[in-house]
């Protein structure tokens, strides 16, 4: 399959800043969604004190911000039942899901839900995920949560399964669907479009000609279509024209823009998965792509350089715009920015 990688001109993508995140540092892989029109952002992890390459140690978080009205954050009295970070949130029916992650002694099967009243957050259950799970992509499609890739421990090795949530029939709990038709992975990014389920890139663990591991970072694209056959959902793989460069770790949901492409910044790339230096990191690639659904095309658009581009972070869609939450500019170093495209 050949890469149609156009570069003719289109509309600027337009960038905006939201009021920081308190704190100063920011959160690398934070929960966040919407839930009665507030933006609700939770958990998620830095390095409080030293960064890592000076012996600093990584924390989680159980803390849980509510910015209601665009200008203020509030500090909700509310908390995780744990500090963790690194799932997945859906926002369905003004509830927040958040689906698995990880904490400082593992990683999660948990599945809770959060709902803004205005004044505090209202907890409730899901059934819990059929292992434990972390560094997916995940979102809506319809009434079903579905999730794919991540890994189910610290040190093990990426998965290549598929999992999902009818939540209009959640009692009957998670349903493994089939894989997509390529290698396992973490972090890789996903978006919906016409009914449709987007996966791209993410990472797994190659092995090179001496038989050391490497972070080999992905250029390959599915699109999965959900159908209900006989009263159980069946799930059909389609490959897609490959990545022009990987994106693991990026922003995810991806962006629809226009109603007609997907926006892609930030993420780690195969160049910057080999800088080894963590001090004298450059940062993450600047350079925005669009893929288009329709044709099955990639466009490089240029650079953004307003902004720091970043990893780990969940993408909202909140008030008519996708905003970037948080997120790591640089191995261990945070940002508070929160920005938005439209």
């Amino acid at each position: 399959m050949t890469i149609a990688l156009k570069t003719v001109a289109q509309p600027a993508v337009d960038w905006s800043e939201l009021p920081p995140l308190p704190g100063g540092k920011g959160w690398a892989g934070m929960y966040a969604g919407v839930s009665h029109g507030a933006l609700v952002c939770l958990g998620g992890a830095n390095f409080p004190d030293k960064y890592p390459w000076e012996g600093g140690k990584k924390k989680w978080y159980d803390d849980i911000y509510v910015l209601a009205d665009g200008k203020n954050w509030l500090k909700a009295d509310e908390k995780l039942p744990e500090p963790s970070g690194y799932g997945v949130t859906v926002s369905y029916q003004n509830t927040l899901i958040l689906i698995g992650g990880s904490t400082e002694s593992g990683h999660l099967n948990r599945v809770i839900g959060y709902e803004w009243n205005g004044k505090k957050l209202i907890q409730s259950s899901y059934p819990e995920l059929p292992v434990l799970l972390a560094n997916m992509a995940g979102t809506l499609l319809g009434d079903v949560m579905v999730i794919a890739g991540g890994i189910s421990t610290p040190t093990g090795t990426p998965l290549k399964k598929c999992y999902a949530l009818d939540l209009k029939n959640r009692l009957r709990g998670w349903f493994e669907i089939d894989a997509w038709p390529g290698p396992e992975r973490q972090f890789p990014v996903c978006t919906v479009y016409q009914n449709h389920f987007y996966l791209f890139g993410g990472e797994t663990v190659g092995l090179n000609a001496k038989g050391e591991k490497y972070r080999s970072i992905l250029l390959d694209a599915f699109r999965l279509r959900l159908e209900q056959k006989n009263n159980k959902w069946v799930g059909s793989w389609e490959k897609l024209a490959p990545m022009p460069r990987g994106m693991s770790a990026g922003g995810t949901v991806l962006p629809v823009l226009n109603n007609d492409r997907f926006l892609f910044w930030g993420g780690v790339d195969a160049v910057t998965a080999a800088y080894k230096t963590p001090a004298t990191h450059p940062g993450i690639i600047q350079s925005l792509l669009f893929y288009f659904p329709e044709t099955d095309s990639w466009e490089y658009i240029g650079q953004q350089t307003r902004f720091e581009a970043r990893v780990t972070l969940p993408v909202v869609f909140w008030n008519n715009r996708w905003v970037y939450v948080s997120g790591e500019i640089k191995p261990g170093i945070r940002t508070p920015s929160v920005v938005s495209v439209n």
